[in-house]
């Protein structure tokens, strides 16, 4: 069953959300096929614990003040502050329970791959989300993937061996690598100990001086969204 979250109808749009910021409100929007948009708030406490609990892609419940029937929806985009990572806006998706929809979910690798305990193998990663079209309540948080097949250099795994439940539709590309166990690198040998430089070779600079610029640009914060 789908947790429930309440939010309120939100009357202050554009730049002025910056007033709810500061007071511990979160400004949201819900979208969805055939309705208009509607904005919401919730408290930035209420925010924190949904996200903690269903993350992006979570399938909720949403009650909104004043209306008689909750909405499903699904977590669809988080905006943060590019500095703070404070969670300044939030996009719902108003779904059809019965209507499977996409979504890119994260792929999280558990187990041991022996090609790593035994042989030092280093492990590469391929895509880190794997796109799967699904009912709203079957959406699931994360995808996990064993490595504990990989034995040998250059065992790999790709997004056709993922193996899930049959009402799930996996539309990523099957030839995609997922990971893969490779030989660890060789360091370069170094220069024969008695090699000498030759007359004229050492000291030698550049005629040409590199003017760097000081590093006191910074990344300029995200503006307020503006979203309605």
């Amino acid at each position: 069953m789908e947790s429930k979250y309440e939010a309120e109808p939100r009357d202050i749009l554009g730049k002025k959300v910056k007033n709810l910021r500061n007071n511990g409100i979160v400004p949201a929007n819900i979208y969805g096929k055939g309705i208009d948009s509607i904005a919401v708030q919730m408290p930035y406490s209420k925010v924190k614990t949904m996200l903690n609990s269903e993350g992006i892609n979570g399938y909720i419940e949403l009650d909104i003040d004043g209306e008689k029937s909750s909405r499903a929806v699904i977590i669809r985009a988080v905006t943060r502050h590019p500095i703070s990572r404070d969670v300044e806006h939030i996009d719902f998706n108003q779904v059809d329970q019965s209507t499977k929809i996409q979504a890119n979910i994260p792929i999280v690798i558990i187990d041991e791959a022996p090609a790593v305990t035994e042989n030092k193998a280093v492990l590469l990663n391929g895509i880190d989300t794997l796109q799967i079209s699904a009912l709203p309540g079957s959406l699931p948080k994360s995808i996990e993937v064993s490595v504990a097949s990989l034995s040998e250099f250059d065992d790999s795994l790709f997004v056709s061996d993922i193996e899930l439940d049959s009402s799930i539709d996996i539309l990523s590309d099957p030839d995609s690598l997922v990971v893969k166990a490779s030989a660890p690198r060789v360091a370069e040998e170094e220069s024969p100990a008695g090699e000498e430089i030759e007359e004229g070779e050492e000291g030698v600079e550049s005629d040409e001086a590199t003017d760097s610029e000081d590093g006191d640009s910074s990344t300029d914060e995200s503006s307020e969204s503006d979203s309605n």
